[in-house]
């Protein structure tokens, strides 16, 4: 590969390094596939301290009143802050876009460590939720979850989540090439062909230098936040046009006298009500509760860690909202989305009193799950996630259909793999 000014030819270029880039990036370079990876981030180590989480961590505003959602501008993406929640492919929905998954989904469950916590790493928070949680009627239970109880030996361990980083350090190890700091400004087509990508180089805080790849594939995976501006700058008709979901939510908390609560894997277990409302553990870990309550201006709760006893609550929307011509999002929510919000509020709050809190407080609506809705399969991209432009496919979040709300981890490897074989099939 020629390293003139930065310009230089792949088999595939990867725009962004998380779930489906790190994976795509892994399966083409086993198969000795030469592949540019561009990571808008940086490459720090990833630990749980609030330092290593701020320099990684990006708010996007989605909306009026504090309306927002969190990314991670880093290599691996937004598995390095995820809760590591396992919610299933509907393999129904993908074949009638055209899509199998079936086969990915079975070598993933033997691939990955995917299961419920055992009950030795249940933490006394989340064990009060269920009690009284069950207490009230609620069929609240364990979720699987992607952590490798294996590495809990001493309890919750950070490191036990599985992150999208190991696949692109499996990449790298098999000749991949990843460049951080890339923050792609448009690509490249020739006539109805895509054919490369431009993209700026961050060279210091002060600087950075526009470069040129060329690959005969090229795989869109920004996320959900980034995909669908790049697509509708490229000329990809449609984007956004029935606006977007954000699985809105609270995080509401409580104080439990003699509670002596301890750090645990968040959303471990929890429970579905009725009409597209769903409750879970919220219970952050030690590391992170004092920003947060210094954030929301919960003083009474700053140094109760032992005490402070969570619930998350996040609500099916519907589509609204727009794209804005600088990309980006607005959203509203109608009456309906409100209602929902007081009902899984209200609920919420009942299963805390019940587990004895008191003084329970939240932080406003935000954004409780995954963006979509801006992305169709079938209208914007084929059953092969090939847009209109021939060899720019889209593979991640911005895809998923609809009704898929949950988090994608698991779907977005299965989809990534899918993509991984046409590809391989083309090249």
């Amino acid at each position: 590969m020629s390293a003139k000014a930065g310009q230089r030819e792949f088999d595939v270029i990867v725009i962004g390094s998380g779930t489906c880039g790190g994976t795509i990036a892994k399966e083409l370079a086993l198969r000795n596939k030469r592949v540019l990876i561009l990571e808008r981030g940086a490459n720090p180590p990833l630990k749980e301290t609030l330092g290593a989480i701020v320099s990684i961590a990006d708010r996007v505003i989605l909306g009026d009143r504090g309306l927002s959602t969190v990314r991670a501008l880093t290599t691996g993406g937004s598995t390095s802050l995820y809760f590591a929640v396992v919610n299933y492919p509907q393999l129904d929905t993908f074949r009638t876009l055209g899509i199998d998954l079936a086969g990915d989904l079975a070598a993933i469950r033997n691939e990955l460590p995917i299961g419920p916590l055992p009950d030795s790493l249940l933490n006394p928070q989340g064990c009060a939720l269920s009690d009284s949680a069950r207490a009230l009627g609620y069929d609240w239970h364990k979720f699987d979850m992607l952590v490798d109880a294996s590495r809990c030996t001493a309890g919750y361990a950070y490191d036990a989540k599985w992150k999208a980083k190991s696949s692109v350090q499996d990449a790298l190890a098999n000749g991949a090439v990843l460049m951080n700091g890339a923050t792609v400004s448009r690509i490249l087509v020739d006539g109805e062909r895509a054919v490369g990508v431009e993209y700026k180089l961050r060279k210091s805080p002060f600087g950075a230098e526009l470069r040129k790849a060329y690959a005969k594939k090229i795989v869109l995976a920004a996320g959900e936040l980034a995909t669908p501006k790049i697509l509708r700058d490229t000329g990809v008709e449609g984007i956004g046009a029935r606006g977007f979901y954000c699985n809105p939510g609270y995080a509401i908390y409580g104080l439990v006298p003699g509670l002596k609560g301890t750090d645990g894997f968040v959303g471990s277990a929890g429970c579905q009500l009725d009409a597209g409302i769903e409750l879970s553990d919220a219970n952050i870990v030690r590391a992170l509760h004092r920003p947060m309550m210094v954030g929301g201006m919960k003083l009474k709760h700053l140094f109760a860690f032992p005490e402070t006893i969570g619930i998350g609550v996040k609500v099916k929307d519907g589509l609204g909202g727009q794209m804005r011509p600088n990309g980006r999002l607005h959203k509203t929510f109608d009456q309906h989305d409100r209602a929902k919000l007081d009902r899984g509020r209200q609920a919420a709050v009942k299963i805390l009193e019940k587990a004895g809190a008191k003084d329970i407080v939240d932080f406003g609506v935000t954004a409780a799950g995954r963006v979509g809705g801006l992305v169709r399969i079938q209208e914007h991209v084929d059953s092969t996630l090939e847009t209109q432009f021939r060899g720019l496919h889209v593979c991640d979040g911005s895809v998923l259909p609809d009704d898929m709300r949950g988090t994608p981890t698991v779907s977005l490897v299965c989809l990534a793999k899918y993509l991984s074989r046409h590809l391989l099939s083309a090249l």
